[in-house]
């Protein structure tokens, strides 16, 4: 995750794909509603940076100079770019957000992105259902 106080410094980076081939460079941050942390980025790529992308980076990582994503360069390249003015509709981050296979804005999903997944962790879910928070976690009494 990208800290509201990182964003400055992640400005400009470049931008790694999860093999560690360059992709191009942050061109804008976005940072989400919630707390100010960054939730996408534009990033500048094809010739001169001509061309800017969105990227989610909820797993994103930087090391001080370049910005790792999950993601591979050829996904990088095909994602959908920002809205007029280079701002982040609910309906661009809804678009970038099911090209990289996330879930949408607003929809709340179990970890594994299971949407019936039963999220309250109580066992109350349906018989069957995946009540558990992960892989071998028994949920709460």
């Amino acid at each position: 995750m990208i800290t509201k106080a990182q964003i400055h410094e992640v400005e400009h980076a470049t931008v790694r794909d999860r093999d560690g081939a360059s992709v191009g460079k942050v061109a804008q941050v976005l940072p989400s509603d919630e707390d100010g942390s960054a939730a996408f980025i534009s990033v500048a790529t094809g010739l001169l940076g001509s061309h800017a992308v969105l990227v989610p980076v909820e797993d994103a990582t930087f090391d001080g100079s370049d910005l790792h994503v999950g993601y591979t360069k050829r996904a990088i390249k095909d994602a959908p770019s920002a809205g007029a003015g280079n701002t982040l509709s609910l309906a661009d981050e809804n678009a970038a957000r099911k090209h990289f296979g996330l879930s949408p804005a607003g929809k709340a999903t179990g970890d594994m992105g299971d949407p019936h997944e039963n999220l309250d962790q109580a066992g109350t879910g349906p018989a069957g259902a995946d009540d558990t928070e992960g892989a071998g976690a028994t949920p709460p009494a």
